[in-house]
């Protein structure tokens, strides 16, 4: 693999274990206010990811289908909704260490100069305590900061990859990989 493209998808993984930490961080602070769980699923309706986060889960499910000598994406998801994640199976995600950044962030308190308040709940089952303004900056998912260092990552992949930045949504249902 290219240097360039090296250096872009360890910085990329710099950023999931960021947000991973928050996590961490999170639920060590407020471990009966996280209702967040294997097996809950709730949230998992994502419908498309950038490029990058494609060729990561690309890179995961070659990885595992290989080494578990099956074809990975057979079965499909828990329902037919349009609506649920092709990658939740049996309330579980399929590619969970591959996981986009939006997913590792939800369930978080969230803040953003965008918000109308300076914190906001991801998810109305986690922190139902607690309102977001009182928990403290370093335990919530800076969204502008995140989002700025994954868009920039995103390009950098694109220009590497010669990708057409315009084009840069990957649909999760037309997902396809081909295992060696």
């Amino acid at each position: 693999m290219d240097s360039q493209l090296q250096t872009i998808i360890a910085n990329y993984r710099k950023l999931c274990d960021y947000c991973d930490a928050i996590w961490q961080r999170a639920r060590a602070a407020y471990p009966n206010e996280i209702a967040c769980r294997k097996g809950c699923g709730i949230c998992c309706e994502l419908q498309s990811v950038n490029r990058i986060e494609a060729h990561i889960i690309n890179l995961y499910i070659i990885d595992t289908a290989n080494a578990a000598n099956t074809d990975f994406l057979s079965g499909g998801a828990d329902n037919s909704s349009p609506h649920t994640c092709p990658f939740l199976r049996g309330q579980s995600c399929a590619v969970y260490p591959a996981r986009p950044i939006i997913c590792r962030t939800h369930g978080l308190i969230l803040r953003s100069t965008e918000f109308a308040q300076t914190q906001a709940a991801s998810c109305p089952y986690n922190f139902p305590s607690i309102h977001p303004n009182d928990v403290p900056p370093e335990l919530t998912a800076d969204v502008d900061l995140i989002t700025k260092n994954l868009a920039n990552l995103n390009l950098a992949f694109c220009m590497v990859t010669g990708i057409d930045v315009k084009n840069d949504r990957v649909p999760l249902r037309d997902f396809k990989v081909k295992v060696k």
